[in-house]
């Protein structure tokens, strides 16, 4: 019996497990699409128990495709959905069947703004933005391709709270992009850092970007993301399977400054009144470095450098006094420049042209995905015969050799190329230099003599034109004088994606970029600058290579700790190689005209070389921990170990921790807010003794060029000319004392040691950052508002001390000095209006911030003469002048204002706030969009201002009782009895007692002074170079603009149109740029203040931004 009843229990406890398994072990398989009819793996699925409220998880894998395997028979569920980019799904009332086919099929709907909720963190990590605890805007790839710039990313501007982008004023140049008042150096390609000056980035190839604004959001990276970082996430296949090519393309037209000097055409060239050409080059009167003061176009009787010379005959010229006789027969003086209402700079420039065609082609299939991008960028410059091409090839793919195993690759191409540049830095090798400032309409840009360039019978040799010391004839400037800039960018990587089980995964990649520069000048005969006086030309090559690789190896983790709890994250490792060499060599001189060759050097060749690298080995990790819905606290960490330090404090730790709490997931708040997060972070970074850019070869020993050999990455080699900085990112040798070299005698290079001394505990910069900020979103999330605060402790930062000379040195640098910068940045975004056939979007922007000297060095009361604690930063103190109690300048004797010995505070450089408004209108097929953006507050030294009026070229100089002066200068020019007529306005000191000034500049005994209006007169020129060549205070100019940035106009071809063609979409645009500016006080308008969007106390000369017209086509198949 015992075997029966054994075999009995053992069938009973089968029949019991059967019974239990039908009750409560039915599974329930499902697959998740998209609206489009994609798979998307990675939903969150959860099943949740409608007796019980027992909640169940799982995720879709790679197919879509999602299982619960334990489920109670009978029960009903609920099941919910989620995805990022997609509104949440949900099937209620689930019933679990004892048999048949337990299975479910459903589609989620991407959510337009639930897409603007996922944004690419630090080593491309892509997380929901309700997770993230700082600050991170992103900009979408499309919104910058259409009314795009000549540079790629200067599209950027207003698109980012806190986010200041200038173009540069030289081609070829970097774009300043500023966030919060430092450059952003850092771009991260797909996670990956990138050596980029941004000409070798493609609009056409990019996603979207996300901008990086603080510490704490960038510690991943190191030292290079201290003030934050642009990361690029670059096109990726289209994931519909099949093949896809792309057409997009953009044709746009430059005409006109939107900031042009106001000049005067009435007078010409010379100086007090006086001019009588006879060589040039001094041999004349005032023929020679002149200026506008020159006489008025009178139709007098004047030797011209156009003029019959006659070595036999000897003409007299008379200006007052003086008598000028010389062989150069009289003419009459007329104004040849200003012909129908333009000058020579206006007639000399031509309306600019830029093409910019891409194509690219997308195909993909179940376990790869490829896209190739090819676009081509011809620009053709304002000033003749210069312009630039830029050629981009993009590839991306991935591959999937296994459900475990994925592939991804990315390689980039871009090769920058153009014989000629105009150069923008003042000097004689600038055009707005020659053509605007210091030369007038004594002479015509368009005369055949000018145009023709050479002296009759010295073709190659000596060109035509009224002076030859420091200006050129601008044709040959532009058609022989060249410039050249080639420059092969190569980046790229490939990574491979191990899953090791449904928690863990590992990532291995390398990385490489790297580039090749050549920049050549060829100088021809004829042409003359600062200390090159020969006029036989010159011929350089500036060449520089940098190669950087970057190796990582990551372990991503996904664990639900607890059904309330889940942690995910990743702990890595970096190892970064450096390597950079650069070689700089000149002719001193040519012997043969136009053989540009270092075998043609007159004297011997100037050379110099540089090398330099750098090994950086870095750890790193971070964990998101996600605490239900209520909040997401995030850890970063990071060590690097730099070469680039000294041994010792060569190893920094870089923390940074964050929380974000979405509160309307569990407060119930009014209806009208569908969305409420609160965020908070902190991080700490330090500076390596690294540099971002690099000059031509620095620390050379030449000094023929009568440029600088001082021992910095950026002195410039020449005295004249523009330093182009490329990417660098590699030692700057700061933190050690180097050798210094120089050629003192015969020209044989001589060494002298560094009189500084380090403090052997010295240590880099130091940033301490907090933010707090909220987003919130109203009306079902169609309104959003983002406020952003942020504190930044900067210090102690790396000081120079002054030591006792006995002690064989003369500096003593030491840590001191710490500074505090606040902020604040403001976003609302979102859809005032949607119906069926109307949309409207709007954007608006708004930051401020203030940096304040937060501790000064030990025992000082004062840092830098006049800063105290508490101070701005950016307080700009430079000459002034000396005013009477109740503010009024004050003159001296001889009628010109008076300046203050000591410097005085002139205002803020930095503005108060920056803005921007975005609106963007939708009619059925027909789009609109626009946008102003523009600065409030600071003051500059306009320096195109101050050479205009201490030269005599601005039209305010021939206006008003200045006009009137200066009427009279003219016809009493050569008199040496007079004074001139010209009565500043403002006062002088009557009764004769001196003034005294304490320590400050601030006059200690105006108890002493009797003051009365100014009666002292002087001609209108020596008035001028005072008051605007000697005191920056009368050069001051507000920095607050405005400008219509962009206008798009676009018009989509209705897809009925389409549906029988090959053609997916049509999208035709009228594009502009820059097309209004407005500025504060319009006789500035000389400046487009734009361009100086960091603290400078002065400009410089520059190519104003042009107004752009054109129009994108877009054309997919």
């Amino acid at each position: 019996m015992r075997p029966l009843q054994t075999t009995l229990k053992f069938a009973t406890w089968l029949l019991c497990l059967f019974v239990c398994q039908t009750a409560w072990g039915q599974g329930l398989t499902g697959s998740v699409l998209s609206d489009k009819g994609d798979l998307l793996p990675g939903v969150s699925v959860q099943a949740e128990n409608q007796r019980t409220h027992q909640k169940y998880a799982a995720l879709s894998d790679e197919h879509g495709v999602f299982e619960f395997k334990k489920l109670t028979v009978g029960e009903i569920y609920d099941l919910s959905f989620t995805f990022m980019g997609y509104a949440p799904g949900s099937y209620k009332g689930f019933v679990i069947k004892q048999a048949g086919n337990n299975s479910l099929m459903i589609r989620l709907h991407e959510d337009t703004k639930g897409l603007n909720e996922v944004v690419v963190t630090a080593l491309g990590v892509k997380k929901e933005l309700k997770k993230i605890g700082y600050a991170v805007q992103e900009v979408k790839g499309a919104d910058l391709v259409k009314a795009r710039d000549a540079n790629p990313v200067t599209g950027l501007t207003g698109k980012v709270a806190g986010l200041s982008v200038a173009a540069n004023p030289e081609l070829m140049g970097t774009p300043s992009l500023v966030m919060r008042g430092n450059q952003i150096t850092l771009f991260v390609v797909d996670g990956v850092p990138i050596s980029s000056d941004t000409w070798n980035i493609s609009p056409d190839d990019i996603e979207s970007y996300s901008v990086l604004k603080g510490p704490a959001a960038a510690a991943l990276y190191g030292s290079r993301a201290q003030y934050g970082a642009i990361l690029i996430t670059t096109k990726k296949a289209n994931p519909k399977r099949g093949f896809v090519v792309e057409v997009n393309s953009t044709n746009s037209f430059d005409k006109g400054f939107i900031a042009v000097p106001h000049v005067q055409h009435e007078y010409g060239g010379g100086m007090y009144g006086l001019y009588a050409y006879a060589d040039g080059f001094g041999g004349g009167l005032q023929d020679a470095q002149y200026q506008l003061w020159g006489p008025r176009f009178r139709g007098q009787l004047i030797p011209q450098y156009d003029g019959a010379y006659d070595a036999n005959t000897t003409y007299t010229t008379t200006f007052g006094d003086q008598v000028y006789k010389g062989h150069i027969k009289p003419e009459p003086y007329l104004n040849r420049g200003y012909v129908n209402g333009k000058g020579n700079l206006e007639r000399f420039l031509r309306a600019g042209f830029q093409t910019t065609n891409n194509i690219s082609l997308s195909a993909s299939g179940e376990k790869y995905a490829m896209r190739f991008s090819l676009s081509q960028s011809h620009q053709e410059g304002i000033v003749p015969n210069t312009g630039v091409n830029i050629i981009n090839f993009n590839t991306t793919a991935s591959y999937k050799a296994s459900d475990r195993l994925t592939f991804n690759t990315n390689f980039n191409f871009s090769r920058t190329y153009t014989p000629n540049i105009p150069d923008v830095t003042y000097g004689p090798n600038s055009l707005v230099y020659d053509l605007s400032v210091w030369t007038g309409d004594e002479w015509s840009v368009t005369s055949p003599d000018i145009r023709g360039k050479w002296q009759p019978g010295y073709k190659d040799v000596k060109i035509v034109f009224p002076e030859h010391v420091h200006y050129n004839n601008p044709w040959m400037m532009v058609e022989d004088w060249l410039r050249g800039h080639y420059k092969t960018d190569v980046n790229g990587y490939i990574s491979a994606n191990y899953k090791l089980d449904k928690h863990l995964d590992v990532t291995g990649r390398t990385q490489v970029t790297t580039y090749n520069l050549l920049r050549t000048e060829k100088m021809p005969w004829g042409a003359y600058t600062y200390a090159r006086t020969l006029g036989q030309g010159d011929y350089r090559e500036d060449r520089r290579n940098m190669f950087e690789s970057n190796t990582d190896l990551l372990l991503n983790y996904n664990y639900n700790v607890t059904p309330l709890v889940n942690l995910t994250g990743l702990v890595g490792a970096n190892w970064r190689e450096f390597t950079y060499s650069s070689n700089f060599t000149s002719t001193d001189y040519l012997v043969i005209p136009k053989v540009y060759n270092f075998t043609n050097s007159l004297n011997a060749l100037m050379t110099n070389n540089f090398n330099s690298d750098m090994r950086v080995l870095s750890a790193y990790a971070s964990m998101d921990a996600t605490i239900g819905r209520y909040a997401t606290l995030s850890f970063t960490g990071r060590v690097d170990k730099s070469s680039a330090l000294p041994k010792g404090s060569n190893v920094y730790f870089y923390p940074s921790v964050a929380l974000a709490s979405v509160v309307s997931d569990y407060v119930k708040l009014p209806d009208f807010i569908s969305f409420l997060k609160v965020r908070g972070s902190y991080a700490t970074v330090h500076g390596d003794a690294t540099a971002a850019t690099i000059g031509a070869t620095p620390y050379n020993t030449y000094t023929q060029l009568s440029g600088s050999t001082a021992g910095t990455l950026t002195t410039n080699f020449s005295q004249y000319g523009i330093n182009y900085l490329s990417p660098y990112n590699g030692p700057d040798y700061s933190l050690q004392a180097v050798y210094a070299t120089s050629k003192p005698y015969n020209n044989v290079t001589a060494a002298s040691s560094s009189t500084n001394i380090f403090d052997p505990n010295i240590k880099t910069f130091n940033r301490v950052n907090f933010e707090e900020g909220f987003d919130i979103r109203f009306l079902e999330n169609r309104l959003g508002f983002s406020a952003t605060a942020f504190q930044y402790i900067d210090g102690p930062q790396i000081l120079q001390n002054a030591v006792s000379p006995a002690s064989g040195y003369t500096g003593y640098y030491i840590n001191a000095l710490k500074t505090r910068k606040t902020g604040y940045e403001l976003t609302l975004n979102g859809t005032a209006i949607k119906t069926k056939d109307f949309a409207w979007d709007v954007l608006v922007n708004w930051s401020t911030f203030k940096d304040v000297y937060d501790e000064l060095p030990p025992g000082q009361t004062y840092y830098n003469t006049f800063f105290k604690k508490g101070d701005r930063t950016d307080k700009l103190y430079n000459t002034g002048f000396v005013k009477s109690p109740d503010g009024q300048i004050a003159y001296d004797a001889g009628g010109k204002p008076l300046k203050n010995p000591v410097n005085q505070f002139l205002g803020y450089m930095n503005g108060d706030f920056q803005w921007a408004i975005n609106n963007s209108f939708r009619y059925k097929q027909l789009s609109l969009s626009f946008q102003f953006d523009g600065n409030v507050g600071g003051v500059i030294s306009n320096r195109l201002y101050s050479l205009t009026m201490q030269g005599g070229a601005n039209i305010a100089t021939v206006e008003g009782a200045i006009g009137k002066s200066r009427l009279d200068d003219d016809q009493n020019a050569g008199v040496s009895s007079y004074k001139g007529t010209y009565v500043g306005k403002g006062v002088q000191v009557s009764n004769g007692a001196a003034i005294k000034y304490d320590n400050f500049g601030k006059i200690t005994n105006y108890g002493e002074l009797q003051f009365a209006p100014n009666t002292a007169t002087s001609t209108v020129q020596t008035w001028a170079t005072q008051y605007y060549g000697q005191i920056q205070e009368g050069m001051l100019t507000s920095k607050t603009y405005a400008k219509l940035r962009e206008v798009v106009i676009g018009y989509a071809l209705p897809k009925a149109w389409l549906k029988k063609s090959y053609i997916s979409n049509v999208n035709v645009s009228l594009v502009g740029r820059n097309l209004l500016y407005f500025y504060k006080d319009n006789k500035y308008k000389g400046i487009d203040v734009e361009q100086y969007n960091t603290a400078s106390a002065a400009s410089g000369l520059q190519t104003p931004t042009t107004r752009r017209f054109g129009f994108n086509l877009n054309v997919v198949f």
